[in-house]
C-alpha cells in the first residue's frame, strides 16, 4: 500500500503488446477493515479517503493493464501452474523432460577421509570467539568471567569489533545504539518474511535467517552504506566536502544516511541528536561524525530535509 511502483508497472505493461506474462500478487487486504489515515511502517505508507495507493485499487488497475492478478498469495501457484501448461500445449515452450536420479553414493565419513588424507583440516582456526572446553572465550576473556563482573552485551559487542573491552561510556553508547536502530515494524520485508515462514511452521532460526536475507539497499542497506562512504569519504576526501559531494553524485547518487522525508533541520530526528549529544558530552573520538555532519552543513543548505 503507498506509493505508485504498481501504477507504473500498469501503465507500462499496458503501453503496448508484450511478449511476456506479468503476474502480480499483492498483500494487504485487511486493510480495509482499518480506519482510514492510519500509517504503515516506518516508510509512511498512508491510506487515504479517495481510495488509491490501496491494495484494493492496486490490484484492479493491474487486472486491467492485462496483469494477472492473484486473489491471495495461496493463488499465485494455481495461476502459474495453469499458465505454464497453456504455454506448452501453445508449443511456446517446451516441457524438460525430468532426469532420473543418477544412484549417489552417500559421503564417506570425515574420519575415514583424513586416514585416507583425501582432505586436511587445517591445524589452526582464527576466530574471535573460540570454545574452551564447555565455554566460549572472546578475546581471551571467558564468558563467565564477564558476566560475573556484570558486563553486558554491549561489552561484548564492543570486543568483538575492536578486540578490546569498551569504556564505561563507548559501551553505553553501544546500547544507545542498539535500542534506537531498532526501529522496524512488522510490514517492512525482513520483519514480514520471518513472520511468514514463522506462520508456516519454520523454526525460529530459520525464520529469522529469511528475515536477515531481506537485508539490502531498500531495508538495513542505508544504514550499512551511510557508514560505508562517510568513513570512505574522511578518509579521502577530509576537509574537501563539495568534492566528496561531487564523487558521490558522478559514482553514487544521493548519499546514504542523509534525507528524511518526516524529519528536517527544524524538526530533527531526536535519536540522532541524542546520539550526537551523548558523544559530544562523554568526549568520545568521533572523526567519522564530524565529517557527516560537515556533509550535513552543505546538503541542508540546499534543502531543509537532508539530514542526517
Amino acid at each position: 500500500m503507498g506509493g505508485n511502483l504498481e501504477e507504473g508497472v500498469a501503465e507500462w505493461y499496458s503501453a503496448k503488446q508484450r511478449r511476456i506474462k506479468v503476474i502480480a500478487a499483492i498483500a494487504g487486504i485487511s486493510q480495509e477493515k482499518l480506519p482510514k489515515g492510519l500509517k504503515f511502517g516506518h516508510a509512511g505508507a498512508k491510506l487515504d479517503a479517495s481510495g488509491r495507493g490501496t491494495t484494493r485499487y492496486k490490484m484492479d488497475l493491474l487486472s486491467k493493464a492485462g496483469i494477472i492478478v492473484a486473489p491471495t498469495f495461496g493463488d499465485l501457484g494455481p495461476i502459474i501452474e495453469d499458465i505454464y501448461l497453456k504455454l506448452v500445449k501453445e508449443g511456446k515452450i517446451v516441457q524438460d523432460v525430468e532426469p532420473k536420479p543418477a544412484n549417489a553414493e552417500l559421503p564417506k565419513p570425515i574420519e575415514d577421509l583424513i586416514k585416507a588424507k583425501s582432505v586436511v583440516i587445517p591445524s589452526l582456526f582464527t576466530c574471535n570467539t573460540f570454545n574452551k572446553g564447555d565455554e566460549p572465550v572472546y578475546y581471551g576473556y571467558r564468558a563467565a568471567d564477564l558476566v560475573e563482573k556484570g558486563y553486558g552485551i554491549e561489552h561484548v559487542i564492543g570486543l568483538q569489533l575492536t578486540g578490546r573491552l569498551p569504556s564505561l561510556s563507548e559501551a553505553q553508547l553501544i546500547k544507545r545504539l542498539v535500542i534506537l536502530t531498532v526501529d522496524n515494524g512488522p510490514c517492512v520485508s525482513g520483519a514480514l518474511a520471518t513472520i511468514i515462514a514463522s506462520c508456516a511452521g519454520i523454526p525460529l532460526s530459520q525464520s529469522v535467517a529469511a528475515g536477515l536475507i531481506m537485508i539490502g539497499p531498500r531495508f538495513g542497506g542505508a544504514v550499512t552504506d551511510a557508514a560505508k562512504y562517510f568513513e570512505y569519504g574522511y578518509k579521502n576526501y577530509s576537509g574537501d566536502v563539495p568534492a566528496f559531494l561531487e564523487y558521490m553524485k558522478r559514482e553514487v547518487g544521493p548519499v546514504p544516511g542523509i534525507g528524511h522525508r518526516k524529519f528536517s533541520k527544524k524538526s530533527p530526528d531526536l535519536r540522532v541528536q541524542s546520539t550526537i549529544q551523548f558523544i559530544r558530552k562523554n568526549e568520545l573520538n568521533a572523526p567519522i561524525l564530524n565529517f557527516a555532519l560537515e556533509i550535513e552543513k552543505a546538503t541542508v543548505a540546499k534543502k531543509d530535509n537532508l539530514i542526517l
